[in-house]
């Protein structure tokens, strides 16, 4: 199968695995076509520029199978500032502004921490 968005990922010498951020972000929105579109639109236009961070080690959008505008975001993080660098970044807070009528409660945020 082959990934539409595919990036190349950090050597792994290069990440200290204890500074590591994983974040999950669940994000519901209206459920109709004409929204779904729009919001897909400023989904891809995010995704296109966060993986070019240079800290951003995975950043992938999942649609929940058969709840249309149920969206679950994986990210990692190679640090906090790495974190921190992406949500002030403009397209991060372009997203927001540009995305926030089509949520329909706020997104919520888990950080975790990877066991085994």
């Amino acid at each position: 199968m082959k990934r539409r968005f595919f990036r190349k990922i950090l050597p792994l010498t290069l990440i200290n695995l204890n500074n590591m951020i994983t974040i999950t972000a669940l994000i519901r929105a209206k459920n109709n076509s004409a929204d779904l579109e729009k919001l897909n639109g400023l989904f891809v236009q995010l995704i296109q520029e966060t993986r070019k961070e240079p800290g951003c080690l995975k950043y992938e959008l999942h649609q929940v199978t058969q709840q249309p505008g149920f969206f679950i975001m994986m990210e990692e993080w190679a640090s906090e500032a790495a974190m921190e660098e992406h949500n002030t970044s403009p397209h991060f807070k372009n997203f927001l502004i540009s995305a926030e009528p089509y949520f329909t409660v706020p997104i919520e945020e888990f950080e975790s921490t990877l066991l085994t």
